[in-house]
């Protein structure tokens, strides 16, 4: 059963107004905290450190891949890892540009392995995003989970700051709980479909072929229990996920110590980790730009970073991962988009018939 399912398209026009709007507010809020004060800390950097976060930045998306990949190969695909590398930066590319809850990036996932991979069913393609996206979870709920007991035991952490952290951590466990619940409950899911499907077809008049759909659910549950019934491929990839996690919070690391300044790691780990949940709700604004950008200003300062560091840690953590995804994964695309024309051309050829003399 192979299904198309389309790219998601980038309006750039919106989008580019988006980042205009996004990049105006944090301006202001730079503006309200002293360009020259932010400037100042910004002059400190050691380059030579700061390269490390563009590696470790990185090092996260292979990680990532890796821990996909591991999954991929267990539901029967065969796709080299860097084509699988190329697919996980599209899809940040496309999240970051549309917001949307990361919902066109694993949109994107899910096209480009088809037309890479070939032969792709949607139940079993899906299913591997899907619990790629449990797995990966784990990392932030333990690191976050850490960071914040970190800061309650030695931290005089503000209220609002704490408030914040706890309600990400009850976020992020509700909706992977009931993310888990609804991918291995056959009733959960099938009752999810039908309710889907009965308000599609209110809103555009229009029937939906229901047993089709209910067939691509039970396909898909099935291809999510052959996953959770194989210890060794997850074992892997959750520790593809922790290394890819690791590196993630590092960037920030790495970005105070091109300036001099010393943050524990522990500290890092909470406030990544509140970050990460941001970036992956629905906002208006691409990649949470300004939102995301002022909230990790503002928690860097409330685990003592003075307020100009914090907003310089805030710039150049954000310029190696945000910017430079951005900027890798508009390539990586434009990469992948010309080889699935290449392939599509190589299959309309191959099935054109060939007559004798």
């Amino acid at each position: 059963m192979v299904q198309d399912v389309e790219l998601p398209t980038i309006d750039a026009r919106k989008s580019t107004g988006l980042v205009v709007l996004g990049l105006g507010a944090y301006f202001a809020y730079l503006y309200h905290l002293g360009f020259g004060e932010v400037t100042a800390s910004l002059a400190q950097v050691n380059l030579a450190i700061f390269s490390l976060a563009f590696l470790l930045s990185l090092l996260d998306v292979v990680f990532n891949a890796l821990a996909w990949k591991t999954v991929v190969q267990e539901l029967n695909y065969r796709i080299s890892l860097r084509d699988v590398f190329f697919i996980y930066m599209s899809s940040i590319f496309l999240n970051n540009l549309i917001p949307s809850g990361s919902v066109s990036g694993e949109t994107a996932r899910l096209y480009f392995l088809n037309k890479i991979a070939g032969n792709a069913r949607l139940d079993s393609s899906t299913a591997s995003v899907a619990a790629t996206r449990i797995i990966t979870a784990i990392p932030f709920v333990l690191g976050m989970s850490l960071g914040l007991g970190y800061l309650i035991l030695c931290y005089e952490v503000p209220s609002w700051a704490l408030t914040t952290c706890f309600s990400m951590i009850f976020l992020m466990v509700s909706v992977g709980a009931l993310f888990v619940g609804v991918c291995f409950s056959e009733n959960w899911l099938q009752s999810a479909v039908n309710v889907v499907i009965d308000k599609v077809e209110w809103i555009f008049h229009k029937s939906v072929n229901r047993n089709f759909y209910c067939g691509i659910t039970r396909q898909f549950q099935q291809s999510m229990l052959l996953l959770r019934n194989r210890n060794g491929p997850l074992i892997i990839s959750s520790f593809w996920a922790f290394a890819g996690w690791l590196s993630l919070n590092l960037v920030a690391f790495a970005a105070f110590q091109s300036l001099g300044v010393e943050v524990p790691i522990f500290a890092i780990f909470a406030v990544y980790s509140v970050i990460l949940v941001f970036q992956t709700l629905p906002l208006i604004l691409p990649g949470g730009l300004g939102i995301v950008d002022i909230l990790m200003t503002a928690l860097f300062t409330a685990v003592g970073v003075s307020l100009h560091d914090a907003a310089a840690v805030t710039i150049l953590a954000r310029v190696a991962q945000l910017w430079f995804h951005t900027m890798l994964g508009g390539i990586c695309t434009a990469y992948l988009l010309r080889k699935v024309g290449k392939n599509e051309i190589k299959r309309g050829v191959s099935t054109i018939p060939v007559s004798g003399p």
